[in-house]
């Protein structure tokens, strides 16, 4: 692949000026049909689209491997079908092009970290943060790192940083009640569980949580409403606990 894009760049220099339009109007009409297969695949969930998406975005990126769109989207398809060595190749490339872009450092602190390479991540989710302190999902990843070091007091501290950000994130208020929870500061996991479900009503997850806090505090008859609910809603564990309580 190194040796295809080198050859077609060096074929671009040697073609007179309308060659090259012509070229760049492919090379756009690969990139554009990408943006719209993703946008189907977004809305329909289907990974066949993306993968189409996907080989817009590569078609687009040999015809023309330094325009930083094109490599930044093939990042996104890669990420997003979970081809995280490609996507970490695509985002550095990407950042190459474009060193200041937020979302590139985000997105490539995202695999980082999904790979494991935590020091990375953070200097990548730190970078995305010098270039706006209130980018939400570098915020998110940091808070992520910080729970997979067992870092409760860091992860907390992170995701209330990132729940101010952005105060309708149901998921930052969850994942900061899962963190009171596993501090055993039940009436703060009430608090944020409650608020989580305030965001988003139909957050089952956060339905269990609130009546498993609620059942740690010694409310069980409030405990038991909130555990039903998540039984009923499909969450067999809540079954489980539900009939505990009423033993």
């Amino acid at each position: 692949m190194i040796r295809q894009v080198a050859w077609l760049g060096a074929l671009a220099v040697l073609c007179a000026a309308p060659a090259v339009r012509a070229q760049s109007g492919v090379s756009e009409g690969f990139y554009k049909e990408g943006v719209k297969l993703g946008e189907e695949s977004r809305k329909s969930g289907d990974d066949a689209k993306l993968a189409e998406a996907l080989s817009r975005f590569q078609k687009a990126a040999v015809l023309e491997p330094k325009v930083f769109k094109y490599q930044l989207n093939m990042a996104y398809a890669y990420d997003w079908l979970n081809r995280l060595p490609e996507a970490q190749a695509a985002y550095e490339t990407a950042i190459a092009l474009g060193p200041r872009d937020r979302a590139a450092h985000g997105g490539l602190g995202d695999v980082y970290r999904r790979l494991k390479f935590y020091e990375r991540a953070e200097k990548e989710f730190k970078t995305a943060l010098g270039l706006d302190k209130k980018d939400f999902s570098s915020q998110m990843g940091l808070a992520a790192i910080a729970v997979e070091r067992d870092d409760l007091d860091g992860a907390l501290k992170m995701y209330q940083v990132a729940l101010k950000t952005n105060p309708k994130s149901s998921e930052a208020a969850f994942k900061s009640a899962n963190i009171l929870w596993r501090k055993k500061e039940y009436p703060g996991a009430i608090d944020n569980y409650r608020k989580a479900l305030a965001i988003k009503p139909d957050y089952t997850e956060a339905q269990f949580g609130l009546g498993l806090a609620l059942k740690e505090k010694g409310d069980k008859e409030a405990a038991r409403v909130e555990l039903k609910k998540a039984c009923q809603a499909g969450i067999k564990q809540a079954c489980g606990h539900l009939r505990k309580l009423d033993e």
